[in-house]
């Protein structure tokens, strides 16, 4: 969560944090739930009541919106759809990807006996990022019944949609225009709503100003300003026409009529620039632009992109489409502006920089095999090196220090570029130096305290922000030393070994205050919301995994899940990204049922596009999160950097494989493998095959560069081991796990699923899911009496 969003939307609401029914009718509360009905059986499941999307290209200046009803929002209008005699706004909620991945959107709804099936992407006309980026929309019609019907469809143009939460935009829209004033600050293209904009039509374009807004096929059976005509009088569109119209109002309507033969097909393309365009030479490309071949080479693009990095077959599908998707997702989010690579959120209401955020995104590209898309993010953290020498992107958000240090040190580890560490040394050294005197003038001689009022919302000392500045730090020493600047190593070495025991004083009294549980400020102030003290294990070990005050902060966090994820905001919010701190660390430890439950159900809290969200929509509510829009880029590369984690990660010395799966993974003739994996050690890729129910053979295929210490194979917490061995020698199981030499090539498992185990799969999270949502959903509508029935 970000300070600009929490700001305005928080409210202090204390609700428990399981949310109960009772204490949902208490507050009023309850009635924002949604008919358990949007949930149709044989569709893909959507866990948003009104999901966004984005469709955009990598490096692209702007995106545009999928909006709630699927229509395509720009900062200049929305492209509306209509269907049958009455011209009926179209409402799809379920979208799907093509090939489950790809940023080309389906949707698809029939009425009056025709299928409609429409689909639209985004694609620059010269395949470049600054290029004019154009949406393309296809739409086919198909009688697929047994008698002649009639196929009506209509587009038209308005600028926003209504409006119920007195925000300046339209429900479940972002604001926009608005002029970022510099690189990285929240920036939106568009223009504002002028009620004395001239329209104008030709016989294939619907014009603003004399500014193309959407192109149309020919075979129109009308063409109007509105949808209705006053006193239904005929509409004269041939010249043009101030309209005087509301913002909500659609304007440039062009209608199809068609009767279709039983199996006959309607299709009509449109094209509508992201920038509205008065070029004639660009509109004339525009004109020239094919669906087919805009969309052969979106299809390519993408494909190229996800096979440059790690490789991932499951048994199931939702998890790998999503480790996909949410690459994607972050790469529509950057910029490229004159030299600049901006990590940005998402193109919609959080588009701008964070080193928060874009720490964590970046870290997700290292480890899943996209370097060089790193490094160009980090190359722009620097111009958040304030002179004094903290990296800042926000006002008093002091993690950043951490995070850009941090961000810095874990991609030389994964990259070990020399040239990369030369560059940013001496910016860390400047970093240092102004932590050394921050420390020095701070009371508690730890990070300074802040008043930011986002993420934690409380003022003080912030744990978290400490975790992160010891995480980087302790990783830049590692760079130095390894890089040969063992003079900037033991400096800083010293300055790590006092700021830890500064640090460690101040935890130790507040984790003992708290009955072990890491609070998120240092102050002794109550209040406070969990955030960054969920942080000792994951960036790095701070804190031993199985430390108690590790153990009782996860438990105390696990105690405000919500629908099986992180609660915020005393339990007001689910929050989606958020739960994955606690994820990680459990994988790390060794809690495989627990991180596998969690990973299901961050699954479930996703799109049928897979996207992820923030925050701001209530437990057991009308899961709605309003203006936080998805995607979200923190749970994209959270998400990916998890599934890598429970497959293949590094821990010390030790390369560690299936560290955390699922049971619906495991069975005769099924499969799970991983290539083109990066680690601190060279690329890893393995299959497990499994010929029969029990038996499994690990095929390991490694390049190391730096050989582990061994290779660790942890075994599924739900089987029960009956024999190993590794290169045909025999190997004994130690705590759950085998310790192989890392020159081994195959492990041959034996073993049988042990009895009583949980079915856990998508599929099963889902139906459990919406069984209890019915559930309470029934008790809301009908009374409790309805569950002794």
């Amino acid at each position: 969560m970000h300070t600009r969003v929490a700001r305005r939307r928080h409210r202090h609401v204390q609700l428990a944090g399981s949310i109960a029914l009772a204490a949902l009718c208490a507050t009023g509360l309850a009635a924002q739930m949604v008919s358990p009905s949007i949930d149709k059986p044989g569709q893909p499941f959507n866990y948003f009541s009104a999901p966004t999307g984005e469709i955009g290209m990598m490096d692209a200046e702007a995106a545009t919106e999928v909006t709630p009803e699927g229509y395509l929002r720009t900062g200049f209008g929305e492209l509306m759809f209509f269907s049958g005699p009455e011209l009926t706004p179209t409402n799809v909620r379920i979208r799907t990807l093509e090939d489950g991945h790809l940023p080309i959107d389906h949707d698809q709804f029939t009425r009056d006996g025709i299928d409609y099936l429409m689909t639209f992407f985004a694609a620059t006309l010269n395949g470049k990022p600054e290029g004019p980026l154009v949406n393309f929309i296809r739409v086919t019609m198909k009688n697929k019944g047994s008698e002649t019907a009639r196929a009506i469809f209509a587009t038209g143009m308005r600028y926003d949609a209504p409006n119920n939460t007195g925000a300046p935009h339209g429900d479940n829209r972002f604001t926009r225009p608005v002029e970022g004033k510099f690189p990285g600050n929240y920036r939106q293209p568009g223009e504002p709503f002028n009620p004395n904009w001239v329209y104008s039509f030709d016989a294939e374009h619907f014009y603003r100003n004399g500014r193309l807004l959407y192109s149309f096929p020919a075979g129109y059976t009308s063409r109007g300003w509105t949808l209705h005509g006053f006193y239904n009088r005929a509409q004269d569109v041939s010249k043009p026409l101030t309209l005087h119209v509301d913002p909500v109002v659609p304007v440039g309507i062009v209608t199809y009529s068609r009767l279709l033969k039983p199996g006959e097909e309607f299709v009509l393309d449109f094209t509508m620039p992201v920038v509205p365009s008065a070029d004639g030479s660009e509109v004339t490309a525009i004109d020239h632009a094919q669906f087919d071949t805009f969309e052969a080479q979106v299809i390519s693009f993408w494909k190229g992109i996800l096979a440059q990095g790690m490789q991932v077959q499951l048994p199931e599908r939702k998890p790998v489409d999503a480790f996909d998707m949410n690459l994607i997702y972050d790469l529509i989010a950057r910029d490229h502006i004159d030299s600049n690579y901006i990590q940005t959120v998402n193109k919609l209401h959080y588009h701008s920089f964070y080193l928060r955020d874009g720490a964590d995104i970046v870290h997700s590209y290292d480890v899943t095999g996209y370097p060089l898309i790193a490094k160009q993010d980090l190359d722009f953290f620097a111009l958040s090196q304030k002179p004094n020498g903290n990296f800042l992107s926000q006002p008093q958000q002091y993690d950043g220090w951490g995070e850009a240090v941090w961000g810095y040190s874990q991609h030389y580890r994964m990259t070990h570029d020399k040239a990369f560490a030369e560059w940013a040394l001496p910016q860390i050294a400047r970093a240092v130096d102004w932590l050394k005197q921050a420390r020095a003038a701070d009371p508690l001689h730890i990070m300074p305290a802040s008043d930011v009022r986002d993420n934690e919302y409380v003022p003080g000392h912030l744990t978290g922000y400490n975790f992160l500045a010891l995480s980087g730090l302790r990783l830049a020493i590692q760079m130095a030393r390894e890089t040969g600047h063992s003079n900037l190593a033991t400096s800083w070495q010293a300055e790590y070994d006092d700021y830890q025991k500064a640090f460690f004083t101040v935890l130790d009294a507040q984790c003992a205050a708290h009955n072990g549980y890491i609070p998120p400020a240092l102050d002794g102030q109550k209040g406070g919301y969990d955030w960054g003290n969920m942080l000792a294990v994951d960036y790095e070990p701070i804190l031993d995994p199985h430390d108690p005050r590790v153990s009782a902060t996860l438990k105390a966090t696990q105690a405000k899940y919500a629908e099986g994820i992180m609660t915020y905001a005393d339990g007001e919010y689910l929050h989606h990204y958020l739960t994955i701190k606690n994820t990680l660390t459990e994988v790390i430890r060794g809690d495989q049922q627990r991180a596998v439950q969690e990973f299901y159900a961050l699954l479930l809290h996703t799109s049928s596009t897979h996207a992820g969200f923030e925050f701001a929509i209530r437990p057991w509510g009308d899961r709605n999160f309003e203006d936080n829009l998805a995607p979200h880029g923190w749970f994209a590369a959270e998400y990916r950097t998890l599934l890598r984690n429970m497959l293949v990660r590094e821990q010390g010395d030790d390369l560690h494989l299936l560290s955390a799966i699922s049971p619906d993974w495991v069975g005769a003739g099924k499969t799970i493998s991983v290539h083109q994996a990066p680690t601190y050690f060279g690329l890893v890729a393995f299959t497990l095959t499994q010929p029969s129910a029990n038996e499994a053979t690990l095929h390991l295929d490694t390049a190391f560069t730096t050989t582990p210490h061994s290779i660790v194979v942890h075994l599924p917490w739900f089987i029960q081991l009956s024999s190993a061995t590794a290169d045909g020698k025999t190997i004994l199981p130690e705590s759950g796990s085998l310790s192989i030499p890392p020159a081994t090539k195959s492990v041959t498992l034996h073993w049988t699923m042990k009895p009583g185990m949980p079915k856990m799969s998508f599929a099963k999270t889902v139906k459990d899911y919406e069984a209890e949502y019915a559930r309470r959903y029934q008790i809301l509508m009908h009374g409790p009496e309805v569950q002794s029935r």
